[in-house]
């Protein structure tokens, strides 16, 4: 059967337009990070993970801009990048806010020594924005 071993969110902006952070072009930027308490855990033990965040920029970007969000699991010690999402920027309505969003699952994760399960998430975009939240990030981990 099915265990929830811990679920955690780390909430940088709960709503838009309350946070305002540049985002210098072609910088990965870490906007959240967590850590999963996977004391226990049996086999199987699998992570599902889902971020947002919004962006504006204070200048018509070129249009060939692109936004990336990525999750990235471990440490800078030893980290493992396996979800990434990139969207290019709307040529419609390039000055319109952007919001990227990722979900992603890992599965038969390695159980870490320290029982302690760290997930950070990136944002990167090849022209200069501004965060303007919301910013979050949310991960459960289970077993059986």
């Amino acid at each position: 059967m099915t265990r929830l071993l811990d679920a955690r969110t780390s909430q940088n902006a709960s709503y838009g337009n309350t946070i305002s952070i540049p985002l210098p072009a072609n910088t990965p930027v870490a906007i959240a990070e967590l850590g999963l308490d996977v004391t226990g855990a049996g086999e199987n033990m699998r992570v599902q993970l889902s971020g947002i965040a919004e962006l504006s920029f204070p200048t018509t970007p070129p249009f060939d801009s692109v936004i990336a969000i990525s999750i990235v699991r471990g440490t800078l010690d030893s980290p493992v990048a396996y979800a990434l999402y990139s969207v290019s920027v709307s040529e419609a309505n390039p000055n319109a806010v952007q919001v990227v969003t990722i979900n992603a699952s890992d599965y038969n994760v390695p159980l870490p020594l320290s029982n302690e399960l760290v997930y950070t998430l990136y944002l990167f975009c090849t022209a200069d924005a501004t965060r303007i939240g919301i910013e979050s990030f949310n991960a459960v981990a289970y077993s059986d």
